[in-house]
Protein backbone atom coordinates (compact mmCIF):
# COMPACT_ATOMS: atom_id res chain seq x y z
CA UNK A 1 0.00 0.00 0.00
CA UNK A 2 0.84 3.46 -0.68
CA UNK A 3 2.95 5.09 2.08
CA UNK A 4 0.99 8.49 3.88
CA UNK A 5 3.93 9.43 6.01
CA UNK A 6 7.46 8.37 6.08
CA UNK A 7 8.86 8.58 9.57
CA UNK A 8 10.78 11.59 8.76
CA UNK A 9 8.06 13.56 7.99
CA UNK A 10 6.26 12.73 11.42
CA UNK A 11 9.24 13.30 13.69
CA UNK A 12 9.38 17.06 11.15
CA UNK A 13 5.70 17.61 12.34
CA UNK A 14 6.49 16.44 16.23
CA UNK A 15 9.23 19.64 16.05
CA UNK A 16 8.70 22.61 18.34
CA UNK A 17 5.49 24.79 17.05
CA UNK A 18 2.86 27.09 19.17
CA UNK A 19 -0.42 25.50 18.73
CA UNK A 20 -1.10 25.50 22.19
CA UNK A 21 -0.70 29.52 22.18
CA UNK A 22 -3.08 29.79 18.90
CA UNK A 23 -5.91 27.19 21.47
CA UNK A 24 -5.26 29.72 23.69
CA UNK A 25 -6.05 33.14 21.29
CA UNK A 26 -8.74 31.67 20.16
CA UNK A 27 -10.17 29.96 23.25
CA UNK A 28 -9.47 33.20 25.04
CA UNK A 29 -11.57 34.84 21.99
CA UNK A 30 -14.16 32.41 22.48
CA UNK A 31 -14.71 33.47 25.69
CA UNK A 32 -15.06 37.35 25.03
CA UNK A 33 -17.14 36.85 22.48
CA UNK A 34 -19.69 34.97 24.16
CA UNK A 35 -19.52 37.14 27.04
CA UNK A 36 -20.49 40.11 24.51
CA UNK A 37 -23.04 38.54 23.27
CA UNK A 38 -24.71 37.08 26.54
CA UNK A 39 -24.08 40.70 28.17
CA UNK A 40 -25.56 42.45 25.15
CA UNK A 41 -22.38 44.50 24.49
CA UNK A 42 -20.99 44.79 20.75
CA UNK A 43 -17.91 42.35 20.48
CA UNK A 44 -14.60 44.36 20.44
CA UNK A 45 -12.17 41.44 19.74
CA UNK A 46 -10.63 41.79 16.34
CA UNK A 47 -11.54 37.87 15.49
CA UNK A 48 -14.07 37.06 14.67
CA UNK A 49 -16.82 34.46 15.32
CA UNK A 50 -16.13 32.64 11.73
CA UNK A 51 -12.14 32.93 11.74
CA UNK A 52 -12.42 31.19 15.41
CA UNK A 53 -14.38 28.14 14.05
CA UNK A 54 -11.86 27.74 11.08
CA UNK A 55 -9.05 28.53 12.97
CA UNK A 56 -10.42 25.49 15.26
CA UNK A 57 -11.12 23.06 12.66
CA UNK A 58 -8.14 23.64 10.81
CA UNK A 59 -6.03 22.86 13.88
CA UNK A 60 -8.35 19.63 14.35
CA UNK A 61 -8.16 18.49 11.37
CA UNK A 62 -4.15 18.36 10.83
CA UNK A 63 -3.53 17.60 14.87
CA UNK A 64 -6.45 14.75 14.96
CA UNK A 65 -4.96 13.39 11.54
CA UNK A 66 -1.51 13.42 12.86
CA UNK A 67 -2.31 11.51 15.52
CA UNK A 68 -4.16 8.81 14.31
CA UNK A 69 -0.89 8.48 11.53
CA UNK A 70 1.25 8.31 14.28
CA UNK A 71 0.06 5.11 15.99
CA UNK A 72 0.21 3.50 12.39
CA UNK A 73 -3.16 3.72 11.53
CA UNK A 74 -4.32 1.27 14.31
CA UNK A 75 -8.10 2.30 14.63
CA UNK A 76 -8.64 0.98 18.35
CA UNK A 77 -5.78 3.11 19.62
CA UNK A 78 -6.91 5.95 18.01
CA UNK A 79 -10.97 5.42 19.04
CA UNK A 80 -9.84 5.14 22.44
CA UNK A 81 -7.57 7.61 22.87
CA UNK A 82 -10.61 9.59 20.75
CA UNK A 83 -12.78 8.85 23.67
CA UNK A 84 -10.77 8.98 26.24
CA UNK A 85 -9.60 13.15 24.94
CA UNK A 86 -13.60 14.16 24.66
CA UNK A 87 -16.07 12.00 26.11
CA UNK A 88 -15.74 12.06 29.95
CA UNK A 89 -14.64 15.77 30.49
CA UNK A 90 -17.83 16.44 28.23
CA UNK A 91 -20.03 14.27 29.84
CA UNK A 92 -18.33 15.76 33.68
CA UNK A 93 -19.51 19.12 31.99
CA UNK A 94 -23.12 18.38 31.07
CA UNK A 95 -23.62 16.81 34.98
CA UNK A 96 -22.21 20.16 35.85
CA UNK A 97 -24.89 21.84 33.93
CA UNK A 98 -27.60 20.21 34.81
CA UNK A 99 -26.51 20.66 38.82
CA UNK A 100 -26.24 24.44 37.84
CA UNK A 101 -29.51 24.50 36.28
CA UNK A 102 -30.91 22.75 39.53
CA UNK A 103 -29.09 25.09 41.90
CA UNK A 104 -30.57 28.17 40.05
CA UNK A 105 -34.42 27.41 38.74
CA UNK A 106 -37.27 28.67 39.76
CA UNK A 107 -38.74 25.37 40.16
CA UNK A 108 -38.65 23.52 43.31
CA UNK A 109 -36.28 20.48 43.53
CA UNK A 110 -39.48 17.85 43.17
CA UNK A 111 -41.19 19.60 39.73
CA UNK A 112 -37.20 20.63 37.94
CA UNK A 113 -36.51 16.50 37.99
CA UNK A 114 -39.66 15.73 36.90
CA UNK A 115 -39.93 18.22 34.34
CA UNK A 116 -39.37 15.90 30.77
CA UNK A 117 -37.12 19.41 29.75
CA UNK A 118 -34.73 18.44 31.98
CA UNK A 119 -34.46 15.06 30.91
CA UNK A 120 -34.57 15.88 27.56
CA UNK A 121 -31.77 18.00 28.03
CA UNK A 122 -29.95 15.53 29.85
CA UNK A 123 -29.67 12.97 27.45
CA UNK A 124 -29.85 15.45 24.47
CA UNK A 125 -26.70 16.97 25.39
CA UNK A 126 -24.55 14.29 26.78
CA UNK A 127 -25.21 12.45 22.87
CA UNK A 128 -24.06 16.11 21.47
CA UNK A 129 -27.68 16.67 20.05
CA UNK A 130 -27.88 19.90 21.83
CA UNK A 131 -29.95 21.70 19.24
CA UNK A 132 -32.71 19.22 20.20
CA UNK A 133 -32.51 20.84 23.78
CA UNK A 134 -30.48 24.08 24.67
CA UNK A 135 -32.25 24.96 27.64
CA UNK A 136 -33.24 23.79 31.24
CA UNK A 137 -37.04 24.31 32.76
CA UNK A 138 -37.27 27.91 34.28
CA UNK A 139 -33.14 28.24 34.05
CA UNK A 140 -31.40 31.89 33.11
CA UNK A 141 -34.80 32.90 31.79
CA UNK A 142 -34.16 36.36 32.79
CA UNK A 143 -31.33 36.85 31.13
CA UNK A 144 -30.77 38.12 27.57
CA UNK A 145 -29.90 34.44 25.96
CA UNK A 146 -31.47 31.70 28.04
CA UNK A 147 -29.49 28.57 26.82
CA UNK A 148 -26.98 26.84 29.46
CA UNK A 149 -24.90 26.20 27.34
CA UNK A 150 -24.51 27.77 23.99
CA UNK A 151 -21.07 27.02 23.00
CA UNK A 152 -21.38 22.88 22.86
CA UNK A 153 -22.92 22.95 19.39
CA UNK A 154 -19.62 22.19 17.61
CA UNK A 155 -18.99 18.89 19.45
CA UNK A 156 -20.83 17.00 17.06
CA UNK A 157 -19.14 18.52 14.22
CA UNK A 158 -15.87 17.14 15.62
CA UNK A 159 -16.76 13.56 16.26
CA UNK A 160 -18.14 13.30 12.56
CA UNK A 161 -14.46 14.45 11.87
CA UNK A 162 -12.79 12.07 13.92
CA UNK A 163 -14.86 9.22 12.62
CA UNK A 164 -13.97 10.78 9.09
CA UNK A 165 -10.24 10.35 9.64
CA UNK A 166 -9.76 6.87 9.64
CA UNK A 167 -11.86 6.01 6.88
CA UNK A 168 -10.03 8.75 4.31
CA UNK A 169 -6.74 7.29 5.23
CA UNK A 170 -7.80 4.07 4.62
CA UNK A 171 -9.12 4.71 0.91
CA UNK A 172 -5.68 6.68 0.88
CA UNK A 173 -3.49 3.74 1.84
CA UNK A 174 -5.38 1.94 -0.96
CA UNK A 175 -5.32 4.65 -3.77
CA UNK A 176 -2.70 6.87 -2.54
CA UNK A 177 -3.13 10.41 -1.45
CA UNK A 178 -2.60 12.08 -4.34
CA UNK A 179 -5.09 10.04 -6.18
CA UNK A 180 -8.21 10.84 -3.61
CA UNK A 181 -6.95 13.92 -1.99
CA UNK A 182 -7.18 16.35 -5.08
CA UNK A 183 -10.72 15.04 -5.90
CA UNK A 184 -11.75 15.60 -2.74
CA UNK A 185 -9.98 19.33 -2.61
CA UNK A 186 -12.14 20.19 -6.35
CA UNK A 187 -15.30 18.43 -5.31
CA UNK A 188 -15.46 20.04 -1.86
CA UNK A 189 -13.83 23.78 -2.71
CA UNK A 190 -16.90 23.28 -5.61
CA UNK A 191 -19.31 22.29 -2.71
CA UNK A 192 -18.13 25.54 -0.29
CA UNK A 193 -18.59 28.31 -2.92
CA UNK A 194 -22.21 26.62 -4.12
CA UNK A 195 -23.37 25.48 -0.22
CA UNK A 196 -20.48 27.06 1.80
CA UNK A 197 -22.76 27.57 5.33
CA UNK A 198 -23.13 23.74 4.92
CA UNK A 199 -20.05 22.88 4.38
CA UNK A 200 -17.32 25.29 5.59
CA UNK A 201 -16.57 22.99 8.62
CA UNK A 202 -15.61 19.98 7.15
CA UNK A 203 -13.51 21.94 4.28
CA UNK A 204 -11.58 23.46 6.84
CA UNK A 205 -10.84 19.94 8.93
CA UNK A 206 -10.02 18.62 5.29
CA UNK A 207 -7.91 21.76 4.78
CA UNK A 208 -6.05 20.76 7.96
CA UNK A 209 -5.52 17.56 7.01
CA UNK A 210 -3.96 18.20 3.88
CA UNK A 211 -1.71 20.40 4.87
CA UNK A 212 -0.57 17.80 7.16
CA UNK A 213 -0.58 14.96 4.69
CA UNK A 214 1.63 17.41 2.13
CA UNK A 215 3.90 18.49 5.10
CA UNK A 216 6.89 17.75 3.68
CA UNK A 217 6.19 19.64 0.68
CA UNK A 218 4.42 22.63 1.96
CA UNK A 219 7.00 23.35 4.99
CA UNK A 220 9.82 23.70 1.80
CA UNK A 221 8.17 26.13 0.11
CA UNK A 222 6.18 28.28 2.60
CA UNK A 223 8.22 31.42 1.52
CA UNK A 224 6.07 31.02 -1.60
CA UNK A 225 3.18 29.58 0.08
CA UNK A 226 2.30 32.06 2.56
CA UNK A 227 2.17 35.36 0.87
CA UNK A 228 0.29 34.09 -1.83
CA UNK A 229 -2.28 32.77 1.14
CA UNK A 230 -2.15 35.89 2.60
CA UNK A 231 -2.72 38.03 -0.87
CA UNK A 232 -5.85 35.53 -1.39
CA UNK A 233 -7.30 36.36 1.88
CA UNK A 234 -6.65 39.92 1.05
CA UNK A 235 -8.95 39.68 -2.00
CA UNK A 236 -11.33 37.90 0.02
CA UNK A 237 -12.11 40.24 3.19
CA UNK A 238 -10.48 43.52 2.00
CA UNK A 239 -10.51 44.81 -1.68
CA UNK A 240 -12.54 43.16 -3.72
CA UNK A 241 -11.66 42.68 -7.81
CA UNK A 242 -14.25 40.54 -10.00
CA UNK A 243 -12.99 36.88 -10.86
CA UNK A 244 -10.03 37.37 -8.65
CA UNK A 245 -11.98 37.78 -5.85
CA UNK A 246 -14.69 34.62 -6.60
CA UNK A 247 -11.60 32.36 -7.37
CA UNK A 248 -9.64 33.23 -3.70
CA UNK A 249 -13.16 32.66 -2.63
CA UNK A 250 -13.18 29.42 -3.77
CA UNK A 251 -9.70 28.70 -2.16
CA UNK A 252 -10.29 30.52 1.19
CA UNK A 253 -10.31 27.14 3.40
CA UNK A 254 -7.13 26.19 1.57
CA UNK A 255 -5.24 29.56 2.24
CA UNK A 256 -6.75 30.45 5.57
CA UNK A 257 -5.39 26.83 7.09
CA UNK A 258 -2.06 27.24 5.22
CA UNK A 259 -1.42 30.78 7.65
CA UNK A 260 -2.67 28.87 10.15
CA UNK A 261 -0.30 25.93 9.84
CA UNK A 262 2.27 28.31 9.00
CA UNK A 263 2.25 30.64 11.97
CA UNK A 264 2.23 27.64 14.28
CA UNK A 265 5.25 26.40 12.93
CA UNK A 266 7.37 29.61 12.25
CA UNK A 267 6.32 31.73 15.44
CA UNK A 268 9.39 30.17 17.57
CA UNK A 269 9.01 32.75 20.13
CA UNK A 270 5.09 31.33 21.30
CA UNK A 271 6.62 27.82 21.76
CA UNK A 272 7.06 28.14 25.04
CA UNK A 273 3.34 27.13 26.17
CA UNK A 274 3.75 23.88 24.86
CA UNK A 275 6.13 22.69 28.22
CA UNK A 276 2.64 23.51 30.07
CA UNK A 277 -0.45 21.79 30.68
CA UNK A 278 -3.31 22.83 28.47
CA UNK A 279 -6.47 23.30 29.79
CA UNK A 280 -8.28 25.09 26.70
CA UNK A 281 -10.80 22.78 26.29
CA UNK A 282 -11.95 23.51 29.76
CA UNK A 283 -11.93 27.09 28.87
CA UNK A 284 -14.16 25.98 26.18
CA UNK A 285 -16.70 23.63 28.13
CA UNK A 286 -17.34 25.65 31.15
CA UNK A 287 -17.24 29.17 29.98
CA UNK A 288 -20.02 29.73 28.67
CA UNK A 289 -22.35 28.63 31.88
CA UNK A 290 -20.51 30.59 33.67
CA UNK A 291 -20.54 33.78 32.23
CA UNK A 292 -24.45 32.91 32.10
CA UNK A 293 -24.30 32.49 36.59
CA UNK A 294 -22.63 35.75 36.62
CA UNK A 295 -25.13 37.70 35.10
CA UNK A 296 -27.87 36.11 36.59
CA UNK A 297 -26.86 36.72 40.04
CA UNK A 298 -26.50 40.66 38.65
CA UNK A 299 -22.40 41.22 38.91
CA UNK A 300 -22.94 42.05 35.17
CA UNK A 301 -25.14 45.22 36.76
CA UNK A 302 -22.57 46.12 39.69
CA UNK A 303 -19.66 46.35 37.28
CA UNK A 304 -19.15 44.73 33.91
CA UNK A 305 -14.97 44.63 33.84
CA UNK A 306 -15.49 43.00 37.33
CA UNK A 307 -17.85 40.50 35.77
CA UNK A 308 -15.44 39.47 32.83
CA UNK A 309 -12.52 39.13 35.10
CA UNK A 310 -14.83 36.40 37.44
CA UNK A 311 -15.63 34.73 34.19
CA UNK A 312 -12.36 34.25 33.42
CA UNK A 313 -11.31 33.23 37.27
CA UNK A 314 -13.85 30.76 37.56
CA UNK A 315 -14.05 29.50 34.41
CA UNK A 316 -9.97 29.33 34.96
CA UNK A 317 -10.28 27.04 38.12
CA UNK A 318 -12.94 24.52 36.35
CA UNK A 319 -10.63 24.08 33.19
CA UNK A 320 -8.04 23.03 36.12
CA UNK A 321 -9.94 20.76 37.52
CA UNK A 322 -11.41 19.71 34.31
CA UNK A 323 -7.55 18.72 32.94
CA UNK A 324 -6.23 17.87 36.62
CA UNK A 325 -8.84 15.47 37.71
CA UNK A 326 -10.28 14.27 34.51
CA UNK A 327 -8.38 14.62 31.25
CA UNK A 328 -4.66 14.24 32.47
CA UNK A 329 -5.20 11.46 34.45
CA UNK A 330 -7.76 9.58 32.06
CA UNK A 331 -5.35 10.41 28.72
CA UNK A 332 -1.71 9.17 31.13
CA UNK A 333 -3.63 5.89 31.66
CA UNK A 334 -4.58 5.46 27.93
CA UNK A 335 -1.61 6.16 26.22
Amino acid sequence: MPEILNDRIINEVRKDNCFDFLRYVFAFSLIIAHFCTLTGNEQFWFITGSMRVKAFFTITGFLVTYSFLRRDCRMKSYARKRFVRIVPAYVACILFCLTLGWTVTTLDTGEFFASMQTWKYTVANIFMLNWLEPELPQTFQSNYVPQMNGSLWSMKQEMIFYALVPLMIILMRRTGKRALTFPIIALGLLLYAVVPLQTQYFMYFFSGMFLLLFFDYVSQHYKVILPLSVVAETFVYVVEVPYITAFCYAIEPLTFSAIIIGIAYNCKPLNFLRKYDNVTYGLYLYHFPVIQLLILCGVEELNIYLCFVLALIITGILACLSWFMIEKPLMSRYK
